[in-house]
């Protein structure tokens, strides 16, 4: 009789726990972890999300930058940590479907690691050449190239990033052959676009906005979204501009450790669908040139996983590994 009443009120105790604790949910302030440096773009865009999703949740949601090993150490952190919501990534394509797909030994898993709880938003790229080069065109480019094969050197944020891979399946579609130049963050790519030190370079829009018309040391010819971008509505896109297939876009958006209890990732989207649909952040993301894109739970996830074969697909063909 003890051990079965002992194993009754255990029974009634566990039922009663998990529903109670997913209901309380939150209880105390949420972190979302960027892994990234303070003040970057990721940066900005993680603290405008959580300083508009704290008064839905009713708790204050803070920014911790836990950045390193091309995100892979603020990403690693969030996969390891409880599935309890109050530990949160602000979640890249950089470290989380194009570094798994050029670096061996990764110490998190894609997808299996992770709750995929909103994508919030995606990124295009400015295609931008150096002024000293007689290149106005994507059509000008490709003669350049092909009339000069692997000369013209092109700057990324370094290897294995976005901007490198985008530039590796821009060249395979085009039938081009390019230098590449990585650098330590994309600040000096675009340093050195403006001083001429390198030809090419794929940047953001908002990044290289603040630099294009004010200065005759850089054009822009081609940005690599599906249309053309707010900020540059005048430059075509590489498909516009005779590049099949030549879509290239960064993703962010939020993610939780693996298992995460339903009701809490009920919250969670429900409250970032309402955050994202505030008209004073979808003022601000216009204003920061990125486009809104929401995909939440299994669609998301099936986009990561799709994005991640494309990467490697491409690395394994063009043989590109990012040494330990």
């Amino acid at each position: 009789m003890r051990r079965m009443l002992t194993g009754l009120i255990a029974s009634v105790v566990m039922a009663m726990s998990a529903p109670v604790s997913a209901q309380e949910f939150p209880s105390k302030p949420v972190r979302i972890v960027v892994p990234f440096l303070p003040g970057a773009g990721n940066d900005v865009l993680g603290r405008l999300t959580a300083e508009h999703l704290s008064p839905r949740l009713g708790q204050p949601v803070t920014v911790e930058n836990r950045a390193g090993a091309g995100s892979q150490i603020g990403v690693d952190f969030v996969a390891k940590s409880p599935p309890d919501g109050y530990t949160l990534l602000w979640a890249a394509s950089d470290g989380i479907s194009v570094l798994p797909a050029v670096k061996d030994n990764m110490p998190y898993k894609v997808p299996d690691d992770f709750t995929f709880v909103s994508r919030i938003v995606e990124l295009p790229f400015a295609l931008v050449v150096s002024s000293k080069l007689p290149i106005n065109s994507v059509a000008d480019l490709l003669a350049y190239a092909k009339a000069n094969p692997g000369k013209l050197r092109y700057g990324t944020s370094g290897v294995g990033g976005v901007p490198h891979m985008g530039t590796v399946l821009m060249e395979k579609r085009a039938g081009i052959k390019l230098q590449h130049i990585p650098y330590r963050g994309v600040a000096a790519v675009v340093n050195d676009l403006l001083g001429g030190h390198v030809d090419i370079g794929f940047v953001t829009p908002p990044t290289i906005k603040p630099h294009a018309g004010s200065t005759d040391k850089i054009r822009i010819i081609a940005t690599t979204g599906t249309k053309r971008h707010a900020l540059f509505p005048d430059v075509p896109t590489l498909i516009e501009a005779g590049i099949p297939d030549a879509v290239i876009t960064a993703w962010y958006g939020v993610l939780a450790p693996a298992k995460l209890p339903a009701p809490v990732l009920d919250r969670l989207t429900k409250d970032l669908r309402a955050t994202l649909a505030d008209p004073q952040v979808q003022q601000r993301l216009d204003q920061l040139g990125y486009t809104l894109s929401p995909l939440e739970g299994a669609p998301f996830r099936d986009f990561v996983v799709n994005d991640l074969k494309t990467w490697t697909a491409l690395a394994k063909s063009e043989n590109i590994k990012v040494e330990e």
